[in-house]
């Protein structure tokens, strides 16, 4: 959430003591609700950890619910070089992805978005990735969760790369692993985990 975080964990171990952290047991939903409103509003806080125990999947079910849901999917595209992808929008290095289409399947939805936005074709899905989570306030004023599949990429030859403009991509980019702190010092929370994931 504007690179902020909320993480729900069993145990108080799965906390990393971010030194800007709320850590709150979970109790029910109106107390979560209060405290997800509380940590929107209270910008001292860089990240809300509820701790939930043997109730973890209840919390984690009352916190979706919060939410108005969307479903988003993309790639981590690798050329033979095994260079990764980087799309630049909105002034910031990002994965190319996008919102599903009614009854898309979500790896069609991914490649379709892959292709769209950055103008490879014949890309084939090697693997998948995490989910990442993105709040936010759409133009109704409604607080979105937005989930996006992730998946392994490849892609062959030597294709022009295009960015799709009428998205507000500016730059397609190739880099080398040794290239990638460039993108990663200009993006944001969510695909700078996933990254560290995929890398570890």
């Amino acid at each position: 959430m504007n690179d902020r975080t909320i993480s729900i964990c069993q145990d108080k171990n799965e906390s990393e003591n971010h030194p800007d952290e709320r850590i709150i047991a979970y109790k029910d939903k109106s107390a979560l609700a209060d405290e997800y409103k509380d940590f929107y509003k209270n910008l001292d806080y860089a990240k809300l950890t509820i701790i939930a125990s043997d109730r973890f999947v209840e919390a984690c079910e009352v916190f979706n619910k919060l939410f108005k849901r969307v479903e988003a999917a993309g790639g981590l595209v690798k050329n033979e070089k095994d260079e990764f992808l980087f799309i630049m929008r909105l002034g910031k290095w990002d994965l190319p992805k996008g919102k599903l289409h009614k009854k898309e399947s979500i790896p069609d939805g991914a490649l379709r978005e892959v292709t769209e936005e950055t103008g490879l074709t014949g890309i084939e899905i090697s693997g998948k990735l995490p989910s990442t989570f993105h709040i936010y306030t759409d133009r109704k004023g409604r607080e979105i969760l937005k989930e996006t599949f992730w998946f392994r990429m490849r892609c062959s030859g030597n294709q022009k790369l295009v960015p799709q403009t009428e998205e507000d991509i500016t730059e397609v980019r190739w880099f080398t692993e040794n290239e990638l702190f460039i993108p990663l010092q200009n993006t944001y929370a969510s695909i700078h985990s996933l990254m560290e994931q995929c890398l570890a």
